[in-house]
Order: structure tokens, then C-alpha cells, then sequence
């Protein structure tokens, strides 16, 4: 059964990939800008906060950020009070292209959703969050 869940995951992983592709930008760095987007306003959050939320391996975070940044996707934003801290923050920009993508990856999971009642997607939700959450608590040892 767990090789179903990694073979679907993997397939799913790959079909974003392509699906983020399409508008120019790699999974990882749509991550960053997703994460960004989930702050809510002003879309800014610390390299170690966005870091922390998974969306990227933090050491590759700086070149994800670099690349962004030159494309006119984020801004970096130094802290008044601590100039270590180095802030990420949504350009104008960024927030339209995490917004496109965000509706074509709604769309695309509706539609891979679509051989489902919604009877059967809120079991097949409830199932993989029972999972999750069984995962998540680790497996006793004995």
C-alpha cells in the first residue's frame, strides 16, 4: 500500500513540476513564493521562516531567492532594528504569478479528482489524514 501512496506521490510531483514549469519558474521556487503568499499581507516572511515552513532545503533557499529575485518576483528587505535578519517580501509581480499558478493548480486538482463523488473524497481525505496523523505520531517501539 505505501508503494501506491509514493508512486501517486511521485506522479503528482511530477505533473506539478511541469504544470509550475509552464510559467517559468522551477516547484521549488513556486514553493517560496507560495509560502510567501500563505503570510498574508504584506507577503514577507524571515529566510528562516520560510525555511522552516518546508518550501525549500534551506540551503538552497539563497539561490531560489536570487533567482527570484532578478526576475522581479520578491524583494529583500533587511530589518530595521537587526540588519541580520533579511526578509523575503512579494513584489506586485510575485503575488499575480503565485496567484496564475495557484488557480491552474486548482483546476488540475479538480480535475484529477474528478472520477470521485464527493462522498469518495471526503473518505479518501479523512483516510490519508488518519494516516498522516498516524505517521506523524511514529510507530511504537516494541
Amino acid at each position: 500500500m505505501f508503494d501506491r501512496l509514493s508512486e501517486c506521490a511521485r506522479r503528482h510531483q511530477e505533473l506539478v513540476g511541469r504544470t509550475v514549469r509552464q510559467y517559468g519558474i522551477s516547484l521549488p521556487a513556486y514553493e517560496v513564493l507560495a509560502t510567501l503568499r500563505d503570510a498574508g499581507e504584506p507577503y514577507r516572511r524571515t529566510m528562516g521562516e520560510v525555511a522552516a515552513a518546508g518550501a525549500v532545503r534551506a540551503g538552497g533557499l539563497t539561490q531560489h531567492a536570487d533567482r527570484l529575485e532578478a526576475v522581479g518576483l520578491i524583494r529583500r528587505e533587511r530589518d530595521t532594528d537587526d540588519r541580520r535578519i533579511v526578509r523575503l517580501c512579494l513584489t506586485p509581480e510575485g503575488i499575480a504569478l503565485s496567484d496564475r499558478v495557484a488557480a491552474a493548480r486548482s483546476a488540475q486538482e479538480h480535475e484529477l479528482l474528478s472520477g470521485f463523488g464527493p462522498a469518495d473524497r471526503r473518505r479518501l481525505s479523512g483516510l490519508l489524514g488518519t494516516l498522516g496523523n498516524t505517521l506523524g505520531a511514529g510507530v511504537p517501539e516494541q
